[in-house]
């Protein structure tokens, strides 16, 4: 009898092993939408989070769009209050737009950013001291206004996660980088290889039902993708999980390296940076053989991309790009088109706004670039 009692409770407990190991059968949810706010001016990035009456901001663009990316807001945010605002690290094409009013008339409830004090002798406002001083004084008004603040490696101190629905599996899972700073201390330091804050780049996923959206700012591929990827070397192995990765560093030559890509196996990608001019150079650059890191997005970059998904996304073709997921079913995207134009490589003529909306990168007149 006794036998026979464990043995009851051996297949109980296997039973409800089972059970727990299994993946959930999710049905559709409400949607969740992610705007990539086109840069019409300069390379740079935002990227609006929205589900329900709750808004998530990741960085700002630079000075120069700040008045487009607070257009976007305030036609978007209905509440005007930013729920989260996470600044992933301290170069102007990324704080330059809070500090030139992408936020005016939004109050922000809670914020995360790098964390450390940066200093630098730099003279332009990608790299400039009183530039992200004057980040470090918006921070703290919207602080003395109440909202919460932490940097990242406070942060996960705190909590690794940020459930946003704990009832619908919609969380923010903070994505453990090694080149994270505290609060105290000062960067560049002897910690990191690099004087790049790229590399500390404020990075999390965003999980809701099936889908994933991988944000990671500006982390190279160097240092910051690959401890990025050794801390969550299981992260994306269930094969359930549908991924959309934003591009890091604008899809430079020194991002989205086959590593990275190969972990995060993402079936969507999208990109941020400026259409500058009409001659079909982004960032004031000519395009080259891919080995200028400022070509973004970068020529040997995409042909890595190419190699994983065709569904790639620019918002300097599409303009201000809308994707929509029920956390279930496949993602849409919509374009609103683009604010810049650029000459088509036979030289007759400029690419249709129109007729481009909604293409994938490697549909549009650009490709050809490529």
């Amino acid at each position: 009898m006794l036998k026979k009692s464990i043995l009851l409770v051996s297949l109980l407990a296997c039973s409800s092993l089972i059970a727990c190991n299994k993946t959930k059968n999710y049905k559709p949810g409400d949607p969740l939408t992610i705007t990539s706010i086109e840069m019409c001016d300069e390379y740079g990035e935002s990227t609006l989070i929205q589900y329900k009456d709750f808004d998530i901001l990741v960085d700002s663009g630079s000075e120069l769009d700040a008045g487009h990316v607070n257009e976007v807001l305030n036609n978007k945010v209905t509440d005007k209050e930013i729920d989260l605002l996470v600044v992933t690290h301290p170069h102007g094409d990324h704080i330059g737009g809070i500090i030139n009013g992408a936020l005016e008339g939004m109050s922000v409830k809670q914020i995360v950013d790098y964390g450390y004090t940066y200093d630098t002798d730099g003279n332009d406002k990608i790299n400039n001291s009183s530039y992200v001083q004057a980040y470090v004084n918006k921070r703290t008004s919207y602080i003395n206004a109440g909202a919460t603040y932490h940097g990242i490696k406070e942060q996960m101190k705190i909590s690794k996660t940020l459930d946003i629905d704990k009832e619908n599996d919609l969380r923010i899972r903070w994505l453990e980088n090694d080149f994270y700073f505290g609060e105290d201390e000062v960067f560049p330091n002897e910690k990191c290889p690099t004087d790049n804050p790229n590399t500390t780049s404020t990075s999390f996923n965003l999980e809701y039902k099936y889908w994933n959206l991988v944000m990671c700012g500006d982390a190279d591929s160097t240092n910051a993708e690959f401890t990025i990827m050794q801390n969550h070397q299981n992260l994306f192995k269930d094969a359930k999980k549908r991924i959309m990765l934003k591009g890091t560093h604008h899809c430079s030559s020194s991002s989205m390296g086959s590593n990275f890509l190969n972990w995060t196996r993402p079936e969507v990608i999208f990109t941020s940076s400026a259409m500058i001019s009409e001659i079909c150079a982004p960032n004031q650059v000519v395009l080259g053989s891919g080995d200028d890191q400022l070509n973004h997005p970068n020529k040997s970059t995409v042909r890595r991309i190419k190699n994983r998904t065709q569904n790639f996304y620019w918002n300097g073709i599409n303009g201000d790009i809308t994707f929509v997921t029920d956390g279930v079913n496949d993602m849409t995207m919509s374009g609103a088109g683009r604010k810049r134009n650029y000459l088509k490589k036979e030289g007759i003529g400029t690419a249709s706004i129109e007729e481009e909306k909604n293409v994938t990168f490697f549909n549009s007149e650009f490709a050809k670039y490529f």
